[in-house]
């Protein structure tokens, strides 16, 4: 019953706030990480609009930020960008706006990689998660989740540290459909990698269900 009401009042605060045209959130950072090795890089474009969809639902003063997986993905190089959303909902819907852009324009011009460091990709996105002050905490994974690792870029050993932060893995295309139990097995592992590393893990198929992992809604 505390919980119901505490929700209520924070509600009622939220509508005062929009109702002087302003909502603060800050409660809220998502980072997208984008497979770019081998054939996935085809899927780009339709995951930077999974992406978009989930930015139309985030409220001002959420934090957003991507990154692409490649051959050496713990690098600040391979880091798209990083936008706070304002606090006042309209200059927040024109920061979303600029990100809708960005994201588009990135699909359009993004260029393959020889191998797939999703380690080091989870570690520089909990990385930057991690110098944030907010208390949800959101890594969204769009990539078939084959790892390989380069003998120039091996982190297939890394310790990861994800407490405290939700992995998404989403669009994840079944690169062998004639071996659904690989497929299977695979996912499985990374769950267990996740959860290992103080995380939580969930699986998105479908674009609306993305926003409502993330925001609720």
């Amino acid at each position: 019953m505390m919980r119901r009401l505490a929700a209520a009042a924070c509600g009622l605060s939220l509508l005062a706030l929009a109702g002087c045209g302003l909502v603060t959130s800050t409660n809220r950072s998502v980072f997208f990480v984008f497979d770019v090795s081998g054939t996935y890089v085809e899927a780009v474009p339709d995951a930077t609009k999974m992406a978009n969809i989930t930015v139309a639902k985030l409220l001002p003063g959420d934090w957003v930020g991507a990154s692409q997986i490649s051959a050496c993905s713990f690098s600040e190089k391979e880091i798209i960008l990083q936008r706070q959303l304002p606090t006042t909902p309209s200059l927040a819907a024109e920061a979303k706006r600029e990100l809708f852009k960005e994201f588009t324009a990135y699909a359009a011009q993004v260029k393959s990689a020889k191998y797939t460091d999703i380690r080091g990709a989870l570690a520089q996105a909990s990385f930057e998660l991690k110098q944030r002050p907010e208390e949800e905490r959101f890594i969204v994974l769009f990539s078939d989740m084959l790892a390989d690792y380069g003998k120039a870029c091996d982190t297939s050993e890394i310790k990861l540290d994800l407490a405290g932060i939700h992995v998404i893995a989403a669009n994840v295309i079944k690169s062998d459909p004639a071996d659904p139990q690989k497929y299977i097995d695979m996912l499985k592992e990374w769950e267990a990698t996740v959860v290992a590393a103080g995380g939580t893990w969930s699986l998105v198929t479908s674009p609306d269900l993305l926003p409502k992992l993330v925001t609720g809604v």
